[in-house]
C-alpha cells in the first residue's frame, strides 16, 4: 500500500466527510425536524439564496424522489450529475487521464460557468418565486 501522504489523507478525510453527510441526509429528513440550520441569507433578507432547499433536495434525491428534489432546489437537482462526475474523476480515475479530465470538467472555465449559473439561479428563483 502506498504511503499516506498529506494529499491522500486530505482526500480520504473529505471523502469520509461527504459519505457521512450523505448517510446522515439519507437517514434524517431535514424537513421533519428542527436540527437543520436555517439559511442566514434568508433570515436577514427574506429571500431564498441559491442553496436554499439543498438539504431537503439531497434527502429527496437520495430516496429517488427526483421531482420532489427539483421542487426544493431545481439547480442542485440538475447539478447533481455534474457533481457526481467531478467526485468520480477526483476519487476513482487515476493517472494522466484524471488530470486532463479534471481540467475540462472542473477547470477555471467550468468553475466560472458553474458559479455564474449558481448566482443566476439565485436571482431567477426570487424573481419567479420558485
Amino acid at each position: 500500500m502506498p504511503p499516506l501522504t498529506r494529499r491522500r489523507l486530505w482526500r480520504l478525510a473529505s471523502a469520509l466527510a461527504v459519505a457521512g453527510a450523505l448517510a446522515w441526509l439519507f437517514l434524517v429528513n431535514p424537513a421533519g425536524g428542527g436540527w437543520a440550520p436555517q439559511c442566514p441569507f434568508r433570515l436577514v433578507t427574506g429571500l431564498s439564496c441559491p442553496g436554499c432547499g439543498f438539504q431537503r433536495a439531497v434527502h429527496a434525491a437520495l430516496h429517488g424522489r427526483w421531482a420532489e428534489a427539483a421542487g426544493y432546489n431545481l439547480f442542485l437537482t440538475l447539478a447533481l450529475p455534474y457533481l457526481a462526475l467531478v467526485f468520480t474523476a477526483e476519487y476513482l480515475v487515476r493517472g494522466p487521464r484524471r488530470d486532463r479530465f479534471l481540467r475540462v470538467i472542473a477547470g477555471p472555465l467550468a468553475l466560472a460557468v458553474y458559479i455564474a449559473l449558481f448566482v443566476a439561479w439565485g436571482i431567477v428563483r426570487n424573481v419567479l418565486g420558485i
